[in-house]
């Protein structure tokens, strides 16, 4: 273990999932003083471990959560919670499927903003990390409302990051191409570990770094900016 985040208080939202449990593990590793996670780690022991309870999709809930931790001072919110349908845009139960992801992908991350922006600006150095993807970029239509979801939580995110500049709080976006979960399961390629992804997440956080683009998404957005619709025609297949 590190002492690298030694004093710091961080809310992890989504600490269930493959990356969101390296992650957590990983700010553990790193020292953190108190790490509280909604909802619980699974096999995450440590003392200065505290689970909560919160439903991302509901700004009550959200806002509950905040209340409960009022008297915490926090120095970084991550938001490591998504869910994603893998279909075509029109398949089977879609309108649930598109709303569904919506309400996670994009609203939650609107409703802890909203909920502990606040709590976050009373601190220097604040930070607010939330994990989108590569797909905020371009759309894969065999994901395609996943991709719009992330999409607009992209662009959400800029707006944040212009709403918290005065404050001094760091805005963080990462940006992942294939990460090695259950969600990507049906993706062939190289896939970054979730270990690793962590470990540049709890530092891009120590950093105060922007955006993001961990493992292979760092030559991916090149090529992106270099020329957008061949990046899109790619993704067609």
């Amino acid at each position: 273990m590190t002492d690298m985040l030694r004093g710091w208080r961080i809310l992890l939202v989504g600490g269930s999932g493959g990356i969101g449990a390296a992650v957590a593990q990983a700010l553990l590793a790193e020292g953190v003083d108190e790490l509280i996670t909604a909802p619980s780690v699974p096999q995450a022991r440590a003392d200065r471990l505290r689970t909560e309870h919160v439903d991302l999709s509901n700004l009550a809930s959200v806002e509950a959560l905040a209340q409960r931790l009022a008297d915490v001072p926090l120095n970084a919110v991550i938001n490591c919670a998504g869910v994603n349908g893998n279909r075509r845009l029109f398949e089977g139960d879609w309108v649930a499927r598109v709303r569904r992801e919506m309400e996670v992908n994009y609203f939650g991350m609107l409703n802890l903003a909203a909920a502990f922006g606040p709590a976050l600006a009373a601190r220097p150095g604040g930070r607010f990390m939330t994990l989108l993807s590569f797909l905020s970029h371009v759309n894969l239509p065999a994901m395609a409302s996943y991709c719009a979801s992330k999409a607009a939580a992209h662009s959400v995110l800029q707006a944040l990051r212009a709403e918290w500049a005065a404050a001094g709080v760091t805005v963080c976006g990462v940006y992942p191409t294939a990460v090695d979960t259950s969600m990507s399961k049906g993706l062939t390629g190289t896939k970054q570990s979730p270990q690793e992804l962590a470990r540049e997440m709890v530092q891009a956080l120590v950093d105060g770094k922007e955006t993001l683009y961990p493992g292979e998404a760092a030559g991916a957005i090149r090529g992106y900016l270099a020329d957008p619709l061949h990046m899109q025609l790619r993704m067609l297949g």
